[in-house]
């Protein structure tokens, strides 16, 4: 028996079974990592391929009443979380919101907004029975200020405090005036 030589043709390269092969497999892979690529970005975020998703819009230092127009306007569904004092901000102003602005949501997420109640109040310290000076030191570090102060006939001693207005432990915006009332001393023992 004789033995046989297996010869290739001499054929160009993409022309042969083994480079025919190559190409099918290779095709094949790169066909399985884009379908398998597609649907992993599908599956963890359908988002990014169906975008019905906004992004939030900055509400602070809007009025609620046109914050929440707005909100509502994109889809989302507004809740006031409740109320807190501001310096800075007017009252029915929001303060605060969460998520904060620029986070893209689904439509239909609720939106929680803290609305500003005004200024923080202080109470207007008791000072009656000081002089001047002192009343005028202790409502200074209270947060108000001496407004006008009027005098009037009573007390035994000329300068003392009888009385504020506001009265005492009522609610004042901070660095507002409280008026003072003071004594010019007793006139009724003068002869």
């Amino acid at each position: 028996m004789r033995a046989r030589r297996h010869v290739t043709s001499g054929g160009p390269l993409f022309k042969s079974a083994a480079w025919r092969g190559f190409l099918r497999d290779m095709g094949l892979i790169l066909a399985t990592f884009i379908i398998g690529y597609g649907i992993s970005v599908f599956w963890l975020t359908p988002g990014s391929v169906f975008s019905t998703n906004h992004s939030l819009p900055r509400v602070l230092e809007m009025p609620e009443s046109k914050a929440r127009q707005k909100l509502n306007d994109l889809g989302f569904r507004p809740r006031i979380e409740g109320e807190r004092p501001s310096d800075a901000f007017p009252s029915g102003t929001v303060i605060w919101q969460d998520p904060p602005p620029g986070t893209v949501l689904k439509p239909n997420t609720v939106i929680q907004l803290v609305v500003s109640t005004g200024p923080t109040l202080v109470a207007v310290p008791d000072v009656i029975g000081l002089n001047v000076p002192q009343a005028s030191k202790i409502l200074t570090s209270a947060g108000v200020r001496v407004g006008a102060v009027d005098s009037t006939a009573g007390g035994r001693e000329a300068g003392v405090v009888l009385a504020t207005r506001p009265a005492a432990g009522v609610g004042r915006p901070r660095g507002s005036a409280v008026a003072l009332v003071v004594s010019r001393g007793d006139e009724a023992d003068s002869p």
